[in-house]
């Protein structure tokens, strides 16, 4: 299974968001229906207002989440530009304090999850006799236009090292009209998410303009074919755990707020 769409496709889900613990906006990417077969992959552009403080929180299902836009700290890390963040049920983070550019971030996850459980609130539901994992890694460098433009030869760079039980993530560019794929999926994984975060690509769906966003399911691979722009992607990998529902294996209730 191959889900993918770009942000000027998916504007029209825009709204914003109001909470006691949350001020901005969000837009929709990749919601499948309720019904539809585990993996269950959601995928949301969040834009977090300048200078608002999201509390430390958790989450029930396994999240990436990607940083593509403005400035922040997460805790006491000053995050990177194109930053990838995982963590596992359960498992806390925060704050996550916006800059005066705000922030946007993708919140990526293999099974759709209904909100963030705000500490300490919600102290009280949070599992602790459970493993819990939490990785981030950056690039060494990311690409504009211009570095795209000039690239002769596809590059990759290992964002997160799958290991068993762990996620795993890279950056790949690809320089105008070149193709390539990620490395082969690690056995048993859960699926991926495909962000293009600069320039043009294609695959067997069709073509794509950054910002967009690209789900391959379990086992799957995808070619990438890069425009006349050349192209920028990060590829972030489940581990095999986050194709099931830990809400429902666990018999959790499923309400945050």
């Amino acid at each position: 299974m191959i889900l993918q769409q770009s942000l000027e496709e998916s504007r029209s889900t825009y709204r914003r968001v109001e909470l006691p613990h949350f001020r901005g906006a969000v837009i929709d990417f990749i919601e499948p229906p309720n019904n539809h077969d585990l993996p269950r992959p959601q995928a949301f552009l969040v834009q977090q207002d300048p200078h608002w403080v999201l509390p430390t929180h958790f989450h029930q299902e396994h999240q990436f989440q990607l940083f593509v836009g403005g400035g922040a700290s997460l805790g006491q890390h000053a995050v990177r530009h194109l930053e990838v963040h995982y963590a596992s049920p359960h498992s806390a983070y925060g704050p996550l304090t916006a800059d005066e550019r705000g922030l946007e971030y993708f919140t990526l996850r293999a099974v759709s999850d209904q909100g963030a459980w705000v500490l300490p609130n919600k102290r009280s539901d949070l599992l602790l006799r459970i493993p819990k994992m939490q990785k981030h890694a950056a690039p060494q460098r990311t690409a504009d236009a211009q570095t795209l433009q000039q690239l002769t030869a596809p590059e990759q760079e290992t964002l997160i090292t799958p290991e068993p039980g762990g996620p795993g993530a890279w950056i790949m560019r690809l320089p105008p009209l070149g193709s390539g794929q990620a490395p082969t999926p690690s056995p048993g994984s859960a699926g991926r998410f495909h962000i293009l975060t600069c320039g043009q690509a294609t695959t067997s769906e069709g073509a794509l303009q950054g910002l967009a966003v690209i789900w391959t399911g379990p086992g799957q691979e995808v070619l990438l074919q890069a425009g006349h722009e050349g192209a920028e992607v990060v590829v972030m990998e489940y581990p095999e755990q986050a194709a099931r529902s830990f809400v429902k294996d666990m018999d959790l209730q499923t309400r945050p707020y």
